[in-house]
């Protein structure tokens, strides 16, 4: 008894279903969860709240993206992930119509980011474009369809189908592209490489899908769970009573399945991508993130390449200083002859040459010869500073570039 009574002192139950600060609903779906049952700025609280994680997976994989330089599209593909999770918080909050197309579309166009990483990779320029188009229009109709008929199987088919088309060639790419390089390359390594067998890396990548199709799939289990028994389920939430009650919110399980699931298969392809080009060796797959990794050859050729830039830049250095320096030498020379000569009358005659070789010229004649010379020596002095400024900063950039790069084979 002293359990319940506990159990009663720290629950709260739901208020009634009703109108709350945005208004009449628009939307064409609303779900089991029920609305401003808990405040009355948030219309589905545990459904809005949910998509948060694709927010923080998002940043994750952004930053993970910027760090490493991996392919731009995988930028756009975190981007259209976000933008999701966000069009989702407010299409939940809200119930309204426009806010439910921005988060239903937002799962096509991503899906599409994500077919034209798969199918564009290491293809023509002319197929890049083509296959654009293609996607495009394909999106266009997804698009126009969904807006005139409304009709949420519509939708839901079409994802669907854009999903299955997506994961299931990337499994074909797997086995039969990457696996076969991943061996051949193997044997190339030399004994005391740290780059894992290529079983191995096949068996983690097996493994992130596994985990991600088994917590989407799992996730869109519960989702309908919710939607077939949904009037015996709310029974259960309004008897269980606040917080405990969240544990039965299906469509929330939907949102936290779906975030998880949809960013392993980002990092997935990011995977595969840097594996079909050879840089397994640069990278591991750790905790659903990709970290740089630097194998013993790999690090040990970087270094050699490093040191041979550094004396090659540091040789040009030198050189373009001690060019700048020549000019600036006979610059001042040039100006300390032409002071010199202002000291002189006008009509005195002056002698230029070489050796035993002199010319008679006239004073104007002279001082015109070395206003050139200062002229022709200050433009060469100020073209090798800019030289050597650039130079430098290359020289300084290589360096930082190095440095996060063993950086990020340090942190893995």
């Amino acid at each position: 008894m002293a359990w319940d009574d506990l159990l009663n002192a720290v629950s709260v139950p739901y208020k009634e279903p009703g109108e709350g600060f945005w208004g009449p609903k628009t939307v064409t779906l609303n779900f089991c969860e029920e609305d401003y049952v808990v405040t009355h700025y948030i219309a589905e609280l545990c459904n809005t709240l949910t998509n948060f994680l694709f927010i923080v997976l998002g940043v994750r994989g952004l930053k993970m993206c910027l760090k490493y330089e991996h392919a731009t599209i995988f930028i756009v593909a975190f981007l259209g992930y976000m933008s999701v999770g966000l069009a989702s918080t407010f299409f939940h909050a809200s119930l309204k119509y426009w806010m439910q197309l921005a988060d239903e579309l937002g799962m096509i166009y991503t899906t599409f980011f994500m077919m034209y990483a798969t199918f564009a990779y290491a293809r023509s320029p002319f197929f890049r474009v083509v296959l654009s188009i293609v996607l495009a229009g394909a999106a266009w109709y997804i698009t126009s369809r969904y807006y005139e008929t409304k009709d949420p199987q519509f939708h839901q088919d079409a994802y669907a189908i854009l999903t299955a088309t997506v994961v299931f060639s990337n499994m074909w790419i797997m086995e039969y592209r990457v696996r076969p390089l991943l061996e051949r390359r193997e044997k190339l390594r030399s004994s005391d490489t740290n780059v894992p067998p290529s079983k191995a890396i096949m068996s983690t990548m097996w493994k992130m899908v596994a985990t991600g199709l088994g917590t989407f799939l799992g996730a869109w289990a519960i989702w309908n769970l919710d939607n077939i028994f949904c009037s015996t389920i709310t029974g259960w939430r309004r008897s269980m009573q606040l917080p405990w009650a969240v544990v039965l919110e299906g469509h929330a399980w939907w949102h936290l399945g779906t975030g998880i699931g949809a960013y392993y298969y980002i990092v997935w392809r990011i995977w595969v991508h840097r594996c079909l080009a050879g840089e397994e060796d640069k990278f591991q797959l750790t905790r659903a993130n990709l970290k740089m990794s630097i194998s013993n050859e790999a690090l040990q050729k970087l270094l050699r390449e490093v040191e041979t830039q550094a004396v090659a830049a540091q040789q040009q250095i030198s050189l373009v200083k001690t060019q700048q320096a020549s000019k600036q030498r006979e610059m001042r020379m040039a100006q300390l002859t032409r002071a010199e000569l202002s000291s002189l009358p006008t009509e005195t005659g002056v002698y230029e040459g070489v050796g035993k070789m002199f010319v008679a010229l006239p004073m104007s004649e002279m001082d015109g010869k070395l206003v050139s010379q200062i002229k022709d020596a200050e433009g060469e002095v100020e073209g090798l500073g800019k030289r050597l400024n650039y130079l430098e900063i290359s020289q300084k950039n290589s360096q930082d570039q190095i440095m996060r790069m063993l950086g990020g084979a340090g942190a893995s």
